[in-house]
């Protein structure tokens, strides 16, 4: 159910490049931040508690005992793989449209596409701005049964006045997958996911060189049908993301910092809904920018391993886009 609109994790929500002054650290940045500490309190138990011990060594849940990082005995017996889990015997779940990826890996020897397409909408000062990004492809393949390699592109538009309108490709998104824990006890189903960017994008949206990027995800499944999820990350200059990109991203050293919170329940046999916020903030640029955002989404299952999806979200600060909407799904071969 849970993905990267953005892949810093990933949504590509505009903050603007307008010839306009954001606001210096200050009195209304420390306020806006407050979107950070509490998305990053709240998380703080879905990062910490992924590194308790649950025993010694080992977390027996169920009838399966394994190293308490999964993705650890899957190095150690690469080429010698152990007993697999089927990885069909669950539907997809894609790593699209909401701000928070999800914690499963899609198997050994299985090929997922994800892709999809968002508009975005701000109105300042009586000025319209238009964003748009598709097809925000992502190609997932896994390497073992908890490792995956992912690539991800897309491309950009800007349209504010004829002078202004931007548009050009993104820089390819690499991206590896560990799945770190299983739910077992207070331990939350968790991954970490490790992230590098190419220069390969055109010239109103490259950083012009290659940056680094990580996430740590959590998932708790409670009751029956509910889930509640989270994540917390960085990345070197926004990973090239069209929305996080300053005028000049090519003379800019900076990084973002990200958190996020968020539930999802199962509404039918073949849908899903989820409610997310997440917050972002600016280390190192000039001009400080903190971005706060409310989302909403449903996937609908059109067979197990194929899955449509709508998503909608506001933005809950003035740095932030007023409107976004989405389209887009997966498919798992």
């Amino acid at each position: 159910m849970r993905g990267s609109v953005f892949h810093i994790t990933g949504a590509n929500l505009r903050l603007g490049h307008k010839d306009v002054s954001l606001p210096k650290i200050g009195v209304q940045t420390v306020r806006e931040s407050k979107w950070l500490v509490i998305l990053t309190i709240g998380t703080a138990w879905l990062t910490t508690v992924v590194f308790e011990a649950c025993g010694q060594q080992h977390c027996r849940c169920g009838q399966r005992e394994e190293p308490f990082f999964k993705f650890m005995d899957d190095l150690h017996n690469f080429h010698r793989p152990t007993a697999q889990r089927n990885p069909y015997e669950k539907r997809i779940e894609t790593d699209r449209h909401d701000f928070t990826q999800s914690t499963t890996t899609v198997g050994r020897g299985v090929v997922q596409v994800e892709a999809g397409y968002t508009y975005f909408y701000l109105d300042e000062n009586e000025e319209i701005e238009h964003g748009h990004a598709t097809p925000e492809i992502m190609l997932r393949l896994g390497l073992s049964e908890d490792i995956e390699f992912r690539l991800r592109w897309t491309y950009a538009w800007r349209f504010l006045d004829e002078e202004n309108n931007l548009d050009s490709a993104q820089d390819l998104l690499m991206s590896l997958k560990l799945a770190m824990t299983d739910q077992c006890g207070w331990t939350p189903e968790s991954a970490f996911v490790l992230r590098g960017t190419a220069p390969t994008g055109g010239s109103n949206w490259t950083l012009g060189r290659a940056k680094m990027g990580v996430d740590l995800i959590g998932n708790y499944d409670f009751w029956e049908y509910w889930k509640f999820f989270g994540s917390s990350g960085y990345s070197q200059g926004g990973l090239g993301d069209f929305s996080l990109l300053p005028e000049e991203p090519e003379t800019e050293n900076f990084a973002i910092w990200s958190a996020s919170l968020g539930f999802g329940v199962e509404t039918t046999e073949n849908s899903t809904f989820y409610s997310e916020w997440f917050a972002l903030i600016s280390d190192g640029l000039p001009n400080h920018v903190t971005v706060a955002i409310y989302n909403i989404g449903i996937d609908y299952y059109v067979t197990d391993n194929f899955v449509l999806d709508v998503r909608f979200g506001v933005g809950l600060n003035e740095q932030t886009d007023d409107f976004f909407s989405g389209i887009g799904g997966g498919l798992r071969f």
